[in-house]
Parts: structure tokens; C-alpha cells; sequence
């Protein structure tokens, strides 16, 4: 609605005074003393009551304007309630991914501490931006009540000012005016309450749009520290994540590394063995054959049976073969009983290496469900230059502002 200028009505109030001296052929001798005082008086309340209409005329832009603000700003702290309210969401199936059987996750798991925290903090933003939306619910509700009082007082005083000009204006030699005087009963209202009717309403629109402007530029402020608060605790979520996935990563590698060389030491005792039971069976086949030549030797008749060389021979080489075997079976002892904790190490090594397999893949799993969220809106807030509360700001919590 466009503003009218007090200047307008001044102006129109000068040339309804020329149209009344037309009208009386400009022979104002022909008014009586009465009557020119209550064309004064007429012509003054039309411009007193211009003066008013001009000045609800632009206090009602004030309250428009303000309405169009506090919508936006409405608008944008809704978004930002409906974001928070879905990334809660997120945030209780993160941690209920952190929390699910055989993680293994530690009593004092870094990333389940951060989880926590923010879950936390969106908590508190959400019952922040609930009560901040209701506020401006009921100031809007406000803003636009008294914007309909201004206008139903600017639409009576355009119509006072119409009934007004008319009596100015009104050509005393016409005829009788076709007023239907006897059909309605005036209800007076004295002026000093008028006077102060007006006051009033301007000062309550006045009050009501100074309120209004106050409390959207806190909330634009709250909404950029809120914004700020979870931007800073979801950094140090997502930067306990890097930090845990990079050392599982490393402790995975190195478990790889030692299964490797364990591996590769049971390979080395395998072939040990190997070695040590192919020593042990050819020792035990040449026995097997120097006892059996001799056996054959001690079937010679007689004096023919005698200790000669061959004799000798095989069985000094039987005794050695018998010392040769008897010596191997402790080192096939030896290899067999170390390779007994090797396995078990092995064995546990491998458990070791699926348990931390399971607990990355979870925490990779958490990681891509917690980098899955996108802002739904553009909630982007600008910080007014000097809200009424930045001074108490020296409190450690993100949102003690606000209390």
C-alpha cells in the first residue's frame, strides 16, 4: 500500500478552502463569523486527521515490511528445524551401527564420543529452534493483528476525511442534504480519546515492529551460531572417523605383515621337517639294508662265519646309521614342537585380523551413512551487525547464548 504524505493533505486542504470561496462567489462577507470558524475548525480536523491516515499509512509499511522479514526469517528457521530433525535421525542409526553386536568397539571409542555429542547438540538445537519458531509464531500472529487495526483505522479515516470534504465543500445555497439522519443513532467519541486511540495504536504498531525486529535479528544470530556449533562438532565427528579408519587400516596392514612372516616361518619349519623325515627315511632304508647284509653274512657255515672285514664294515656302518637315526628324531621332535605355538599364533592372528576386518567394515559403514546427509534447504543466515545478547557470549557451551 503506498504511503500518503502529510504534504498531499495540506495541500488538498488549501484548494478545498479556494473551492469554498468559489463556491460562495468569493463574497465572504456573506459568511457569518460561525460559520467561517467552523469551516476553520473543518478544515483543521481534515488536516489533522490527514496527518494521522499519513502517519498509520506509514507505520503500516513498517509492519508490512517487518511481516515480509519475519516470514523469511520464519522460512529459513523451519528448514533448519527440519534438517536438524532428519540428521538426528541419522545420527541415532550411526550410533546404533557403532553399537550392533561383535564391533569390538572400545569402552572409550573416540568416534562413538563424538556420535554422542552431537546427537546431543542436535537435540538442543531442536528444542532451541522449537521454542525460537513458536515465539515468532505468536510476534507474527501479533504483526499482522495490529496490521489489521491500522488498516480498518487508515479505511475510517479515509472515510471521515471523504465525509469531511464533503461538509467543506458543500454548497450552503443547494438543497437540503438526503442524509437518512433519522435512521441511525451516532455513537460519539470524545476526541481526547480518539486523540488517544491513535496515539495508542501507533505506539502499540510502533513497539509491536521494534519488538519484532529485535527478535529476528537474535534469532538470525542464533541461527548462525547454531549453525556454527554443529558445523564445529560435526568436524571433530568426521575427524575422529579419518583418524580411527586410519589406524584400523594400519593395524590391518600390520596384521597382514605378521600372518606374512608367520606364514613364510611355517613355511621354513615345514620344509625343515620335510628335510629332517626324508634324512630319517633314508637312514632307516641303508639300515634296513646293512642289517640285511649282514643278516645274510651270519648265515655263512661254520668256520666261514667269521669276523672279517665285510663284518666289520656292516656293522660299524649299522651302529652309525642307529646313531644317525637316533639323532634325528629330536630335531624331527624339535621342528614338531615348534610348530605347534606357530600355528596357534597363526590361528589367533587370523581371528585378530577378522575381528578388525569386521570392525573397519563398520566403521566404514558409519562413515558413508554419516557422509550419506545433504542439507535439504539453504538455511544460510547472515549475523546482524549487533545483536542485543553478543555479550554474554563468553560461556563455553554452544548454545548458553541462548539461555
Amino acid at each position: 500500500m503506498a504511503t500518503i504524505r502529510p504534504q498531499f493533505y495540506r495541500a488538498q486542504v488549501l484548494k478545498l478552502d479556494e473551492e469554498s470561496a468559489c463556491v460562495l462567489s468569493h463574497d465572504v462577507s456573506r459568511i457569518p463569523s460561525v460559520t467561517r470558524g467552523t469551516m476553520r475548525h473543518l478544515t483543521s480536523r481534515h488536516e489533522e486527521v490527514s496527518q494521522w491516515q499519513a502517519q498509520i499509512s506509514e507505520i503500516m509499511g513498517q509492519v508490512d515490511r517487518e511481516v515480509t522479514a519475519m516470514e523469511q526469517v520464519k522460512s529459513t528457521a523451519e528448514s533448519f528445524l527440519e534438517e536438524k530433525l532428519l540428521y538426528g535421525q541419522l545420527m541415532s542409526e550411526c550410533v546404533e551401527v557403532k553399537n550392533s553386536p561383535n564391533t569390538g568397539i572400545l569402552v572409550r571409542d573416540p568416534v562413538l564420543i563424538e556420535l554422542r555429542k552431537e546427537v546431543q547438540l542436535t537435540k538442543e538445537i531442536t528444542e532451541v529452534l522449537q521454542k525460537q519458531i513458536c515465539i515468532l509464531v505468536g510476534k507474527l500472529s501479533s504483526l499482522k493483528e495490529i496490521h489489521t487495526q491500522l488498516l480498518v483505522d487508515y479505511q475510517d479515516k479515509s472515510e471521515a476525511i471523504k465525509l469531511t470534504t464533503q461538509c467543506i465543500i458543500h454548497d450552503v445555497s443547494s438543497p437540503t442534504s438526503q442524509l437518512p439522519a433519522d435512521q441511525y443513532k451516532p455513537h460519539y467519541v470524545d476526541y481526547d480519546k480518539w486523540q488517544s486511540h491513535c496515539k495508542n495504536l501507533k505506539l502499540t504498531a510502533d513497539s509491536l515492529v521494534t519488538d519484532a525486529s529485535t527478535f529476528r535479528n537474535n534469532l538470525s544470530f542464533i541461527l548462525a551460531k547454531l549453525k556454527n556449533a554443529h558445523k564445529c562438532q560435526r568436524h571433530n565427528t568426521e575427524g575422529a572417523m579419518r583418524r580411527k579408519i586410519n589406524e584400523m587400516h594400519k593395524v590391518q596392514r600390520g596384521l597382514c605383515w605378521e600372518r606374512q612372516r608367520i606364514n613364510d616361518e611355517i613355511k621354513d619349519l615345514t620344509k625343515e621337517t620335510q628335510k629332517v623325515v626324508a634324512q630319517i627315511r633314508n637312514c632307516d632304508a641303508k639300515l634296513h639294508q646293512t642289517t640285511h647284509h649282514l643278516d645274510i653274512l651270519n648265515l655263512r657255515p661254520r668256520r666261514e662265519l667269521c669276523l672279517d672285514l665285510p663284518h666289520f664294515s656292516l656293522t660299524l656302518s649299522k651302529n652309525d646309521l642307529t646313531k644317525m637315526a637316533s639323532g634325528l628324531l629330536p630335531r624331527l621332535q624339535c621342528c614338531q614342537h615348534d610348530m605347534e605355538p606357530i600355528n596357534r599364533q597363526l590361528s589367533s592372528l587370523e581371528d585378530r585380523l577378522a575381528t578388525n576386518a569386521e570392525a573397519l567394515e563398520v566403521e566404514q559403514r558409519c562413515q558413508n551413512l554419516y557422509q550419506s546427509f545433504l542439507p535439504l534447504h539453504n538455511t544460510t543466515v547472515v549475523i546482524p551487525s549487533k545483536p542485543r545478547f553478543c555479550r554474554g557470549l563468553g560461556s563455553s557451551s554452544p548454545l548458553a547464548f541462548i539461555q
